[in-house]
């Protein structure tokens, strides 16, 4: 769980224009003129560099482990005829696979002989594997406990930056106005500069919460794709391998960006018109009309600042939050959780394109294997991991057969799966060094 100084400082906080502060003092007040521009920016752009570097570092840990072990301690999970399942704690602090193998082996009255005997060789396999399941399962908690921590703080961060512009477009609409400013500007800096200043930071907030949306989707993806593999859907744990290669491929598209304030003119013009533009838009939104009204019925009270503090110690809110942990959480069809993930990665990534894929894939399979007479009538026609209906599906193990008509498939067919994991093996998931799992 964050604690409450980890959400203060990395879940932006920013309030660098805000409104309605207690005393009027001018924030970075031993710079001046040109200096302050720019240091202003710079501040801005800082703390959500710093949110982004942080998950991506995180987030990139966890995706080597799966990259690297989780894959094949998913598929041999799946092989042991134990169900087990990931899942989110019931507090959003921690992700866990969760399984229980009995330490006897019961019979009941209605089983075969042949039901005896896959019994006994589950059992025995699960026994035989315990120790080292163990350890994998540990590696595993780890990775997606990982990705449960980066996606709460991007999501703040995202959240956050939306009410910051919110901020700062209603301190473009004093400045509009002919009002008074929150603070004495320092020397040599005018109100046209302040304008500037704040429209630049509008359009850098907006570039930073689409790419911090595109972290958190990578996450979000990632995380329901381990998911899959568990007893709810028992899909193809290679199927994790095209999502974490879909990820390394939107990453390396993703321009490295830094907190230089932009110097030259024809680059400051795109963006102050580009400032221009978003102020325009949010200042007609409902949803900026509501914050406003809100905001101006408030009072400059002693404690103002408790109660900003106290706005950041808890788990993000927002309808997208509250969609993610459904995605993580739910119990139901993941194909429908498919569909969510989806619709959060942003248009035109290879990332969305792989997901959609996904989507229409598990649907035409779906459609054959209920045409063909339901999952168990396909189970006894085919005795291997192998295609069903245009997609490569999980028929490794008697449970997974049994879900047929829960899988998710991700791979047209085993080509495909091998030419991925090829592919995947190039990247840095693969080939950097596995970052060291703290024991519990």
């Amino acid at each position: 769980m964050l604690s409450r100084r980890e959400l203060i400082v990395h879940g932006v906080g920013l309030g660098l224009f805000g409104c309605a502060r207690r005393e009027p003092e001018t924030p970075l007040a031993h710079l001046h003129g040109k200096a302050w521009v720019s240091g202003a920016y710079t501040h801005y752009a800082e703390a959500y560099l710093n949110v982004e570097r942080r998950a991506r570092a995180g987030s990139f840990d966890a995706y080597r482990l799966l990259a690297q072990r989780g894959v094949v301690a998913l598929d041999a999970l799946q092989q042991r005829e134990v169900p087990f399942y990931v899942q989110v704690a019931a507090d959003d602090s921690s992700f866990r696979v969760q399984r229980t193998v009995p330490e006897r082996l019961t019979f009941t009255a209605e089983m075969s002989a042949a039901d005896r005997d896959r019994a006994t060789r589950a059992w025995k396999l699960a026994r035989e594997h315990i120790h080292t399941d163990y350890e994998e399962i540990r590696r595993l908690d780890f990775a997606l406990g990982s990705l449960l921590t980066q996606v709460v703080r991007v999501r703040r961060a995202i959240d956050e930056g939306r009410v910051e512009q919110f901020r700062l477009v209603r301190q473009l609409g004093t400045l509009n106005g002919g009002g008074t400013l929150p603070f004495e500007l320092p020397y040599q800096v005018g109100r046209q500069d302040y304008h500037a200043v704040l429209l630049l930071v509008l359009a850098r907030v907006e570039a930073d919460r689409q790419r911090l949306a595109r972290v958190e989707a990578a996450i979000v993806a990632v995380g329901l794709t381990a998911r899959a593999t568990d007893a709810g859907s028992a899909s193809l744990a290679a199927n994790v391998r095209k999502v974490l290669l879909g990820v390394a491929r939107q990453a390396e598209a993703d321009a490295s960006v830094d907190a230089v304030y932009p110097e030259r003119a024809a680059e400051r013009a795109i963006e102050l018109e580009r400032g221009r533009a978003l102020e325009r838009t949010i200042s007609a939104s409902p949803e900026y009309q509501s914050w406003l009204a809100a905001r101006q019925e408030e009072e400059d009270a002693l404690g103002k600042l408790l109660l900003v503090l106290d706005s950041v110690t808890g788990l993000p809110t927002s309808s997208v939050y509250r969609q993610v942990m459904r995605i993580w959480r739910g119990s139901g069809d993941y194909l429908e959780y498919l569909r969510l993930a989806a619709a959060i990665v942003p248009g035109g990534s290879g990332l969305r394109a792989t997901l959609d894929d996904a989507v229409g894939r598990t649907e035409t399979y779906r459609a054959y294997v209920r045409k063909a007479g339901g999952a168990a009538r396909v189970a006894e026609q085919l005795g291997r991991a192998d295609g069903v209906g245009g997609a490569l599906l999980n028929l490794g193990t008697e449970h997974a057969r049994r879900k047929l008509d829960q899988q998710l498939a991700f791979f047209e067919d085993r080509q495909e799966a091998d030419r991925v994991a090829s592919e995947l093996a190039e990247t840095s998931f693969v080939k950097d060094r596995l970052p060291v799992v703290p024991r519990q």
